[in-house]
């Protein structure tokens, strides 16, 4: 699907008017979405439409973050060491020692974690001031840019009545190409890219759970990391 094709059908879903859910929750929109336009579910590192196009459906009033992919770092101290030092005791699973914080540039968590950019990688620091671990700039352009060569937003008014799906009027899309390594860099010193560490530790058995580390951002801040943004519809 070119370009052309993308538009003309994302004009058609437009000119349907109010669409009924397929999927209760908060992926509703986007799985509504892509049902429309022909994707089957994925959940690969690629584009969604011949790793060309990423089709970011979204609620026009949601504020919150969005996730755009995880990715490991390399790991300077032991995410076990990590995860005793900065965990907080799960309330609802006592053997558990959880670690999951929202990191950004600039700003320490109550736990007195932050973040870095120095050189040419992205740190996640201690306390102390040490370096935990790192994420080299390079490979987090290559995660966007192989998950957003092209990224085409389309936001949707939604219409929710008790005991009713939820409806959804899809009428505003942006196109967003030219993915900029110095706009990610840009925004990470910023703060409006933050990072969720998503890691459990088993007291009793050591066992490590690590989700990945989770990029993520404001759907209207997500705009910024393109060097040329075209309102569509």
């Amino acid at each position: 699907m070119n370009n052309i094709e993308l538009k003309s059908k994302l004009h058609e879903i437009k000119n349907m008017g109010w669409v009924d859910s397929l999927r209760t929750g908060d992926t509703g929109i986007g799985y509504t979405l892509e049902t429309l336009l022909g994707i089957d579910e994925n959940n690969d590192s690629a584009a969604d439409i011949d790793g060309k196009f990423e089709i970011k459906g979204m609620r026009k009033e949601s504020t919150s973050l969005k996730t755009h992919f995880s990715q490991s770092p390399i790991w300077i101290v032991k995410p076990r060491d990590i995860i005793r030092k900065y965990g907080q005791q799960c309330s609802e699973n006592p053997e558990r020692i959880n670690c999951y914080s929202t990191l950004q540039c600039g700003k320490e968590t109550p736990q007195g974690l932050k973040l870095e950019v120095r050189n040419s990688n992205l740190f996640l620091k201690g306390s102390n001031n040490e370096d935990l671990a790192e994420y080299p700039l390079e490979v987090i352009r290559f995660r966007y840019r192989q998950k957003f060569t092209d990224m085409v937003m389309v936001l949707a008014e939604r219409q929710k009545q008790r005991g009713k799906p939820e409806r959804f009027l899809y009428n505003e899309v942006y196109y967003c190409n030219n993915l900029s390594l110095t706009k990610v860099i840009k925004l990470l010193k910023q703060g409006k890219m933050k990072v969720d560490l998503r890691m459990w530790l088993n007291k009793d058995t050591n066992r490590l759970r690590d989700r990945g580390t989770a990029f993520r951002m404001k759907r209207e801040e997500t705009k910024e990391l393109f060097d040329k943004v075209t309102r569509w519809i």
